[in-house]
C-alpha cells in the first residue's frame, strides 16, 4: 500500500475486507466508517479490517474504529482485525478494543476465524 491515505475493499466469501493505508486520523477514519456502514446497510455481517498499510492511529482514528465496532455489534455481525503494528496492537489493548474484536497476524487467519474455521 502507498503511504498516502487509502481505503481498498474486496470480498472473500461473505466477508468484507477493508484494507487501510496511511495514517488513520479523522479523514481516513470517516472514509473507512462510510465504506463499512454502506456494506452493513447492504446486509454484510462479517467485517475484517486489515491494518497492514497503517503505521499509526490517532485518537480520532480510534474513535472511528470504536464506532465501527459498535455498529457491527448492533447488527449482530462479526468482526476481526489483522496485520496490526505492535504500537497499534498496544493501542487497541489499552482502549479496550481487544476485548471485543480479535486480532490476527494474517488476513488468512482472520478470514478463517470469521468463517468459523478457526
Amino acid at each position: 500500500m502507498s503511504p498516502c491515505r487509502t481505503v481498498e475493499t474486496h470480498e472473500e466469501g461473505d466477508t468484507l475486507v477493508v484494507c487501510v493505508g496511511g495514517y488513520l486520523n479523522n479523514l481516513l477514519g470517516e472514509e473507512v466508517e462510510k465504506v463499512v456502514r454502506a456494506k452493513l446497510d447492504d446486509g454484510v455481517r462479517r467485517i475484517l479490517i486489515n491494518f497492514q498499510g497503517t503505521r499509526m492511529v490517532n485518537s480520532i482514528g480510534i474513535s472511528f474504529v470504536i464506532g465501527i465496532v459498535e455498529n457491527v455489534m448492533e447488527r449482530e455481525g462479526r468482526m476481526a482485525f489483522c496485520a496490526l503494528s505492535r504500537i497499534n496492537c498496544d493501542l487497541f489493548r489499552v482502549t479496550g478494543l481487544a476485548k471485543y474484536v480479535r486480532s490476527f497476524e494474517t488476513e488468512k487467519e482472520a478470514l478463517d476465524y470469521l468463517a468459523g474455521n478457526a
